[in-house]
């Protein structure tokens, strides 16, 4: 189960990501290149606390406990991406495999309901929009997204859309912050957990 990302542990800098799994070939004959795009893309997340004053080093460490290095896995928000507004109840209508297109429905029917850049989150995986949706009169969309779905996402699956966040893991398996009298800080690095 993942560790939820305490409310009051806010970093002074994150740095967000996409690292794709593509293989590319260039000819050493004629310098042509073919790249071939695979499924397998994940987020990375590094975070800077630049000052952490007790109370926040002892929520940090705690998390950090919890977490055990790589193993545990942690729901980390998207902070400035959430969004206030409604657009229904959606959930997935056909997300297969390999896909980069899904279709969601429960929207809201016949209006604008994601522009680009809008993030999502389902069972734990994060998508960014990559282009304007409009809900038909049903309530479906068909929405483009930035990397392919790993696996089959369940008919009827719940779309987080107003705080998304990703499921992530420790990139490696120390946990270190640097403690000056009265304050800390640390830099953390996570990728996406699948």
């Amino acid at each position: 189960m993942a560790e939820v990302w305490p409310e009051d542990l806010e970093p002074t800098e994150v740095t967000w990501g996409v690292v794709y799994n593509n293989r590319g070939f260039t000819s050493s004959l004629s310098n042509a290149q073919q790249v071939v795009a695979q499924p397998g893309a994940y987020w990375k997340c590094s975070m800077t606390f630049g000052v952490l004053y007790d109370e926040d080093e002892r929520e940090l460490t705690s998390l950090l406990g919890r977490l055990q290095g790589m193993f545990g896995t942690v729901h980390i928000p998207y902070l400035t991406r959430t969004r206030t507004d409604n657009i229904g109840a959606p959930t997935v209508a056909v997300a297969n495999a390999q896909a980069s297109v899904m279709q969601l429905q429960g929207l809201l029917a016949s209006r604008p309901v994601f522009s680009r850049g809008d993030l999502i989150t389902i069972n734990g995986e994060m998508f960014e929009v990559v282009e304007r949706a409009t809900s038909d009169a049903t309530g479906k969309v068909l929405v483009s997204v930035n990397k392919r779905i790993r696996k089959v996402i369940p008919a009827g699956t719940v779309v987080e859309y107003r705080n998304p966040y990703c499921e992530m893991r420790r990139m490696d398996d120390t946990n270190e912050w640097t403690t000056q009298p009265v304050v800390s800080n640390s830099t953390l690095q996570f990728r996406e957990a699948f």
